[in-house]
């Protein structure tokens, strides 16, 4: 997992110091609120069984298709297309 709060830099006042402790105090608690949440949510997926079977999975698609869902599967990009053009429709 990659901590995007790790990467932020240290923000300073207009006297180049670094934030007071409450501004620290308070990123760490989101931090930590975040990871919480994290930890929550593998734990919900675990319960559940992790990843469904073949048959299940065949199973939870027909269904979907039965109440109308559709698959739209799009074309690769098209490799003649210029940089000068979009590539919204035009193709050489």
């Amino acid at each position: 997992m990659h901590d995007n709060m790790s990467d932020q830099a240290i923000k300073t006042d207009d006297n180049s110091k670094a934030q007071s402790g409450p501004d620290r105090a308070e990123r760490l608690r989101e931090r930590i609120r975040l990871s919480q949440t994290i930890a929550a949510q593998r734990a919900r997926i675990e319960a559940t069984g992790g990843r469904p079977s073949e048959a299940e999975a065949a199973r939870m698609v027909s269904e979907f298709h039965a109440r109308g869902g559709q698959v739209t599967i799009c074309p690769p990009p098209d490799d003649s297309v210029t940089d000068g053009e979009s590539g919204h429709g035009k193709h050489r």
